[in-house]
């Protein structure tokens, strides 16, 4: 259950004013950008960035810059440009008043197409929403939905609609002679649709599936746009062979996202007559690519039922045969690309607590080509491959756009200035070793600015989510990751990576498989010991707290024992048994666990509702009111036992909000809460 910016700072301050003691308002507290502690107002006004995408001819970048950080889809994203040599600064490239992002050049380099949500002027210009000839019927062309395909010049200039449909435009991609695009959106609702919502007729039949997303091709020269796969599957990646003639499709057979994250499946699709193939590659987890002679599909996949972690497989269309790649490797695999001659893979490598970029041969050889200090993502590489770029956090500075040559990494933009300023909790990576069977685990620790060795302090554990996610040695500012402002408050904060934790290969990942608060839970206490021993961490003054599997460990910590003075309980699965029915990612506990009915007794001896009575420890528990991931009923069910008991809890609920939060107000709200919770107990 893994989670992957400008607030009104006079908002801000009233909410922190409501929190404090009439002592701590006599006086204006010092903001970070001068040289005070980091507060929730300094970090939502960071900036992300994502979808880093390098010109065919290696020589400028553009990338997506969003106003706030560690949020999927926010309004307001825009779209840059820098030279990949770093000697100019990024300049606005696509600029709107909303939502400007994906942007992907044309094989010629001539060209950026982008999905906008700007006022589309072929929305208005035809009056049955569509512009272009489409083979839509006539009973769903009545409104356009904003998220459309848009068309730019290299060098700027005045952005031309693409599309104006009535769903919003997905996935996308030009084929490889730059005469179509092909792109994703989803069947709009039919008249007898649209009827019944209006007559509130609105029940929902639980896994089925309303509404088809379908692979569509546009012709640019005609303004032709034609559906070509089937109604009955829904498309979720897809990639044009090298010579354009075939489509490899990411499929699934319904809209559950239970489906699209443990069943799609990798075929063929024939473009003149929408039929599909055989399944080629099975647990598809991403798009497929093709290697550059069209023989062979590169595609990353689940490898066991229930988890995420990911493997490289081939599948070799001469002789009809799959293999895997390195699954021995004592890592995660991201952002596999082939390399230009087709000969090996360029790949992320997340290794421990941090990123490399790596050379998998087609033999499963692995080679080490750099390592990175931080997390890196959104790898991408010039036509001939002689130019690579990635985004890229390091414990100083949150993501940036970074170059990779001879091994070595370079930052060419800066998009938090202001972070420079700051005085920064130290980030370093940890070991240990199990106490109970020796096995070495990895984390990160933050100190705070100024920290001088072997002095006692306050500490917060915090724990992933996942179980199979990691912390990194990169930066660890956002709403879920509290690490640098509780550092710049005095705290030290262990990020441990028990197992089941990516970093250390699939052995270690699976062992957390059924032992949920076992031997994971081991690995956690053993980390604190460290730090104990080593008189970093004040045993009278430990916190613990989490997201998701985060918030099942502090759940499980508070049920197993008074070490931990404070925890924060956050979207946490504390029954297991309900968890497993519920979540819409039943896969997911299944793959843990076995099915639910099986296995009863494992479930509930990994739920921390059954222990209720044994909690001394106060409990702040934070969850989304329309999370469906972890649904809010676990977080009430565990809040409402411990209060019926008498015990020392509080509980926020978050309107609007899914497992993984959107607004800005309430991941403000979530930090602040945080800080006050450990400062009032610790």
């Amino acid at each position: 259950m893994p989670l992957a910016h400008r607030s009104f700072p006079v908002l801000a301050l009233l909410a922190a004013l409501a929190l404090a003691s009439p002592a701590s308002i006599r006086a204006a507290p010092i903001t970070a950008d001068a040289g005070g502690p980091i507060a929730p107002a300094d970090i939502m006004a960071l900036r992300d960035m994502r979808d880093v995408e390098l010109s065919p001819d290696g020589k400028t970048i553009l990338f997506t810059v969003q106003a706030q950080i560690a949020t999927f889809n926010p309004e307001q994203r825009t779209i840059y440009s820098v030279p990949s040599d770093g000697r100019a600064p990024a300049r606005r490239f696509v600029t709107s008043a909303g939502a400007d992002d994906t942007p992907r050049w044309s094989p010629d380099g001539r060209a950026v197409a982008f999905v906008s949500d700007r006022k589309n002027p072929l929305a208005s210009a035809s009056p049955t929403g569509l512009a272009f000839n489409s083979d839509l019927d006539p009973a769903d062309r009545i409104s356009v939905s904003p998220r459309q395909l848009w068309l730019i010049a290299r060098d700027g200039g005045e952005a031309l609609p693409l599309t104006a449909l009535p769903s919003d435009i997905g996935g996308f991609a030009w084929s490889p002679d730059g005469r179509q695009i092909a792109f994703l959106t989803s069947d709009p609702d039919s008249a007898s649709e649209k009827a019944d919502r209006a007559a509130k007729r609105d029940w929902v039949e639980m896994d089925t599936t309303r509404h088809t997303t379908r692979l569509w091709i546009l012709d640019l020269a005609s303004h032709a746009a034609r559906r070509v796969s089937p109604a009955n599957v829904n498309v979720a990646d897809f990639a044009w062979s090298p010579d354009g003639k075939r489509m490899a499709v990411r499929m699934v057979d319904s809209g559950a996202i239970n489906d699209l994250f443990y069943h799609a499946r990798v075929a063929l699709l024939d473009l003149a007559t929408g039929a599909i193939g055989k399944p080629l590659i099975d647990h598809a987890a991403d798009a497929p690519a093709w290697s550059p002679d069209g023989n062979t599909l590169l595609a990353p996949v689940i490898r066991t039922p229930g988890f995420i972690g990911l493997g490289v497989r081939l599948y070799d269309l001469r002789t009809d045969t799959l293999t895997a790649l390195a699954d021995d490797h004592p890592g995660l695999f991201t952002q596999a690309r082939w390399a230009p001659d087709g000969r090996s893979i360029l790949a992320l490598s997340f290794e421990q607590t941090r990123s490399r970029l790596v050379r998998i041969a087609r033999d499963g050889r692995v080679t080490r080509l750099a390592a990175l200090d931080g997390e890196a993502s959104d790898l991408t590489l010039s036509r001939d491959g002689r130019r690579i770029a990635v985004a890229l956090s390091s414990p100083d500075r949150p993501a940036d756009v970074w170059t990779i040559d001879g091994g070595t990494a370079h930052p060419i933009t800066t998009i938090n200035p202001q972070v420079a300023a700051w005085k920064l909790g130290q980030v370093r990576q940890v070991g240990w070793t199990n106490s109970r069977d020796g096995k070495p685990v990895y984390g990160v620790l933050v100190t705070p600015p100024g920290y001088v060795a072997g002095t006692p302090i306050k500490t917060v554990v915090q724990v992933h989510g996942g179980p199979e996610w990691a912390w990194w040695s990169g930066w660890l500012g956002s709403w879920h990751e509290w690490a640098q402002m509780l550092a710049t408050h005095g705290y030290a904060v262990l990020l441990p990576n028990p197992r089941g934790s990516d970093g250390q290969g699939t052995a270690f990942a699976r062992a957390v498989g059924n032992d949920w608060g076992g031997m994971d839970y081991q690995d956690v206490l053993d980390g604190v010991d460290m730090l104990v021993a080593q008189k970093i961490a004040d045993p009278a003054r430990l916190g613990i707290g989490g997201w998701s599997y985060g918030g099942f460990m502090a759940a499980w910590a508070v049920t197993h024992g008074d070490r931990f003075k404070a925890a924060v309980v956050g979207a946490g699965p504390t029954d297991m048994a309900a968890m497993a029915r519920i979540t819409d990612t039943p896969d997911f506990t299944t793959g843990y666990f076995g099915e639910p009915s099986a296995h009863l007794a494992e479930l509930d001896r990994t739920s921390s509702v059954r222990l209720l009575e044994r909690v001394t420890t106060p409990v702040l528990v934070l969850h989304g009111e329309q999370d469906t991931r972890v649904p809010v009923t676990l977080g009430l069910e565990f809040y409402r036992g411990l209060k019926l008991l008498g015990k020392p809890a509080e509980m926020v609920r978050y309107p609007r909000e899914p497992h993984w939060f959107h607004e800005v107000e309430h991941q403000a709200d979530i930090q602040r809460r945080v800080l006050a919770w450990f400062d009032g107990h610790l």
